[in-house]
Order: structure tokens, then C-alpha cells, then sequence
């Protein structure tokens, strides 16, 4: 039976951190979103910021999972000049056809998830099921209730949509 993949990219570690534990709550797959580009430091985060304003799509490597085979694909980003990342701009150009269902998540230090989650609707071509921002400032407990009503979200809605599968 096709389930969840959790995909995401991370300049610093925040985003994978919140995809990793969505993945552990819903048993899903967990796939990163790695670029051959250093975006660490001031200069990374410079150009990160110049990327996202220019919406521009960078090189990503190869993924081992193929997003057409799951019902749902999680896709994480942080908030970059109030977008999604250069990384899942470019994944989502390549898989969007690809996509059935999706749900989105940012992680964020300032405002920026509602023009973020319009962006990444817009470049996926779908509704999402379920959308969760997450600011920087939480505390590990919230951030845990957080994470777990956004699966418990997605979940509802695979579930109701299975039934109504299996009804038709």
C-alpha cells in the first residue's frame, strides 16, 4: 500500500529536524534534498536570500525515492526572502507531475509562510491536504504537539480519501 514520503531541504539543520520527527509520527519515508552547492555561513546565507528573491532552480542530486509511488509527499522548506528554498523550487520543478497529493511545511525565523505556502502551491499545481509553519522560536514540546496535529491532519485526510476509494 503507497504512504507518505517526507521530503525537505535544509541550510541548517532546523527543517530536516522537524521533517525527520513528521516522518517518525506518520511512518513515512524521509528523503533530503541535497544540492552540490555550500550554502553555509554568511556568504551561503547571502546567496540563499539572492536566490530565492530571483526565484531562481539550482542543481539538486539524484533522489533514491520516486514521489509518483506514494499517495502523499510532505514537502519541508525554510522560509527564504519570504519564499520556499532554491532546493524545493528546483525539486518541485522536476516532480510535480509526478505528485498525487501533497502538504507542505516551513520552518521560519520572521512572517513569510503565507506567501511561502502560496508559492509552493502555485509551483506544485495542487491544494494542499495540510499546512504547518513553524517558527524558530518554539520550544521542543510545542514544537512536538505542533508537528503531531499536522500528521494527525494528513493522516484524516488519507484515510477519508482511501474510503471513498474502496467505496467507489
Amino acid at each position: 500500500m503507497p504512504g507518505i514520503l517526507v521530503v525537505c531541504y535544509s541550510r541548517t539543520g532546523t527543517t530536516r529536524a522537524v521533517a525527520v520527527a513528521l516522518a517518525k509520527c506518520l511512518h513515512a519515508d524521509f528523503e533530503e534534498i541535497i544540492e552540490p552547492v555550500d550554502r553555509s555561513g554568511v556568504l551561503g546565507y547571502v546567496r540563499s536570500i539572492v536566490d530565492a528573491l530571483l526565484s531562481r532552480k539550482g542543481l539538486i542530486k539524484p533522489m533514491r525515492y520516486d514521489p509518483a509511488q506514494y499517495d502523499v509527499v510532505v514537502i519541508g522548506t525554510p522560509v527564504w526572502a519570504g519564499t520556499m528554498s532554491t532546493p524545493v523550487r528546483s525539486w518541485l520543478c522536476r516532480n510535480r507531475r509526478e505528485l498525487r497529493r501533497v502538504a507542505f511545511f516551513c520552518t521560519e525565523h520572521r512572517r513569510g509562510e503565507a506567501t511561502a505556502f502560496k508559492d509552493l502551491e502555485k509551483l506544485a499545481g495542487k491544494t494542499p491536504v495540510a499546512r504547518c509553519a513553524l517558527p524558530g522560536n518554539l520550544r521542543a514540546q510545542e514544537e512536538q504537539r505542533i508537528i503531531g496535529l499536522f500528521a494527525t491532519r494528513i493522516e484524516r485526510h488519507l484515510d477519508r480519501t482511501r474510503e471513498y476509494e474502496w467505496m467507489a
